[in-house]
């Protein structure tokens, strides 16, 4: 493959991605349920996407809802009803919500706070914890490996780790070295032990995947020290797992439904990274004998695209 084919075939890719290639999002939604009595509930629906992409909430049939008052805040909308119900609910559902999620919480006085998350499959919330954590953990663990699969600053960061090192020993300790660094900052930022600016964790981020694409470049002549296999992952896990926290952190999750989140939501991560690990070297397995311009097309790709992360999410700090 030429020189030129070989930059074609990447700016293909290139247009591709800045087409459908998102870095990981928010969970855009937050229902939030405060029992002011037994038969007066305030419903609040914070939202990150348009007022036509938000779903509105279907309250219980004993209820009647006011009219939706509507305010703004930066970079998201609220919408409030006021219930009244002839006698206290026990759920309400947000229906249609399509590819997003919410994390819905109940405030009653005197009671733990109980939160869950919602997704298009379970748009159904129970205001009693069901005690169903199998099922939690579970839906978690999807919104995980769909988290991972489909934000393509963290697959591209695995892919080029997985391209780096191709194989063997030193694949299996850098990728339990990224585990580790993301697992432990997800675990401290979901949990509010640490905090840090969200953009600047998502130009971290992006400067990772510049870094692994300077690394890709460099070839696998030379093998790489112990150390480079494990520090290097390792630290960029850490950034990486701060961009996977911006999908809890913010929603105020607390207690045993924190734990399992965080527990389902990490299983799926793992369980996504594993599948691109394994899509990676089939893909060299049937390209075995042109490895170097499969690995000279990811450096193009990986490179660029960090270039344009980077830059798209610095002019935010200009805003």
């Amino acid at each position: 493959m030429s020189h030129l084919l070989r930059h074609c075939v990447a700016a293909l890719i290139l247009v591709v991605l800045a087409n459908t290639a998102h870095g990981h999002g928010l969970v855009p939604m937050l229902l939030k349920l405060e029992q002011i009595d037994d038969l007066h509930l305030r419903v609040s629906l914070k939202s990150g996407v348009t007022v036509a992409q938000t779903p509105t909430p279907v309250f219980p049939e004993t209820c009647s809802p006011s009219a939706p008052q509507r305010t703004m805040a930066k970079e998201a909308h609220w919408t409030i009803w006021q219930l009244r119900c002839d006698e206290p609910p026990h759920s309400i559902s947000l229906p249609s919500l399509g590819e997003y999620q919410a994390v819905a919480q109940y405030h009653s006085p005197g009671e733990p706070t109980h939160s869950s998350l919602l997704d298009a499959h379970s748009p159904v919330f129970q205001f009693k914890a069901s005690g169903d954590w199998l099922g939690t953990l579970i839906r978690t663990a999807h919104s995980g490996i769909i988290h991972l699969l489909a934000g393509w600053d963290h697959l591209l960061f695995v892919i080029g780790l997985t391209l780096w090192l191709r194989r063997g020993k030193p694949l299996v300790l850098a990728i339990t070295s990224f585990t580790l660094g993301h697992s432990l900052t997800l675990a401290l930022a979901a949990s509010g032990i640490i905090r840090f600016p969200v953009t600047l964790a998502e130009i971290a981020i992006a400067a990772s995947l510049l870094a692994m694409a300077f690394q890709l470049n460099r070839g696998t002549l030379k093998q790489p020290s112990r150390a480079t296999v494990l520090l290097l992952p390792l630290g960029f896990g850490l950034l990486h797992g701060l961009g996977f926290a911006n999908v809890l952190n913010t929603q105020g999750l607390s207690g045993n439904d924190l734990i399992i989140t965080l527990l389902g939501f990490n299983l799926g991560l793992e369980l996504g990274q594993l599948l691109c690990v394994a899509a990676v070297l089939l893909v060299m397995f049937g390209m075995k004998h042109h490895i170097q311009r499969l690995q000279g097309i990811a450096v193009y790709s990986i490179g660029s695209m960090a270039v344009f992360w980077m830059w798209e999410r610095a002019l935010l700090l200009a805003v």
